[in-house]
């Protein structure tokens, strides 16, 4: 039995084989990409291999847009891939994941006092940066507050502010 599989095999390689070189017997000429005589209108170019009886080449019409051109250059993707890589401090964080600890009172106006889940303190000031987009915009004596500008679908800029209430000792 494993001799006529052997047998079989052997024998299908060698059609395969034969067929191969059954192609490559064939008219080379055949086989080469026609050329479009370098000419100033393809347009023209184009009606003369026509002419001829030959099947048409593939030219590309250079007035429409290339289909295979990225969306986002590479200088865009690499801008942006340096802007998310360079958020540091509170930039990381969005405001949902700090937790507002003290409100001090300073030489230079009010500093808040925030810690992310791992425990790490940070200190905002008015006018530091929270997360991507977010930026406190007035520190009073019971709470933090975060402007978030936002770009919409549309491409209008909308802002949302976020409230970080100080908690009283004792409450959760």
């Amino acid at each position: 039995m494993i001799n006529s599989v052997y047998a079989k095999n052997i024998s299908l390689t060698i059609a395969i084989v034969a067929s191969f070189c059954c192609l490559g017997a064939l008219d080379t000429a055949s086989a080469q990409p026609e050329t479009i005589s370098n000419t100033a209108n393809p347009a023209q170019a184009l009606e003369a291999v026509l002419a001829s009886g030959q099947p048409p080449p593939f030219v590309y019409n250079r007035e429409r847009p290339d289909p295979f051109f990225p969306f986002l250059t590479q200088e865009i993707m690499k801008a942006e891939a340096k802007a998310k890589a360079e958020l540091t401090g509170t930039q990381k964080f969005e405001p949902a994941q700090l937790t507002l600890v003290a409100i001090v009172s300073g030489k230079r106006g009010l500093l808040a006092m925030v810690q992310d889940s791992s425990g790490v303190g940070y200190v905002l000031r008015k006018g530091t940066k929270v997360g991507e987009k977010g930026e406190v915009i007035q520190i009073a004596q019971d709470k933090v507050i975060i402007e978030q500008s936002l770009k919409s679908v549309t491409g209008e800029r909308t802002s949302r502010k976020i409230e970080m209430i100080l908690s009283k000792e004792g409450e959760k």
